[in-house]
C-alpha cells in the first residue's frame, strides 16, 4: 500500500511592517496613539500578532509589525487608515505618510 505524502496546504499568513514618523514634539502623542491602535488590532480575530517598536537611533520613528491570517484579511480590515478603532490623533502626529511594506518568509519550516 502506498503512503499518501501529499501535504495539506495551510493558508499563508501576511506580515506587514508599518513605519510611522512623528512630527517634532509629537513623539509622546504618537506613541500613545500607536499603543491604542496596537491594543485594538490585537483584538481582531484575524490578526495573529501585532507589536510596536521604536527605532533606537531615532525616537521619532516607530514600527508596527503585524501578522494576519491572510493578505485578504489585512486588506478587508482596511489597513491603518480605515481601522475600526479609528485614526484618532494619529494623522496630526505624523510628519509623513505611513510606509507599509509586506514581508515574505523565506526560511523553510522545520
Amino acid at each position: 500500500m502506498r503512503k499518501n505524502t501529499a501535504k495539506i496546504s495551510e493558508p499563508e499568513t501576511a506580515l506587514y511592517v508599518s513605519t510611522f514618523r512623528a512630527k517634532a514634539g509629537y513623539e509622546r502623542m504618537l506613541l500613545h496613539e500607536l499603543q491604542r491602535l496596537v491594543r485594538n488590532t490585537r483584538r481582531e480575530t484575524e490578526c495573529l500578532f501585532c507589536d510596536l517598536y521604536r527605532l533606537s537611533v531615532d525616537p521619532a520613528v516607530f514600527s508596527v509589525h503585524s501578522v494576519w491570517s491572510s493578505q485578504d484579511n489585512w486588506l478587508s480590515s482596511g489597513g491603518w487608515q480605515n481601522h475600526p478603532a479609528g485614526m484618532g490623533l494619529l494623522e496630526q502626529c505624523l510628519s509623513e505618510p505611513i510606509a507599509i511594506v509586506t514581508m515574505e518568509e523565506v526560511a523553510e519550516a522545520a
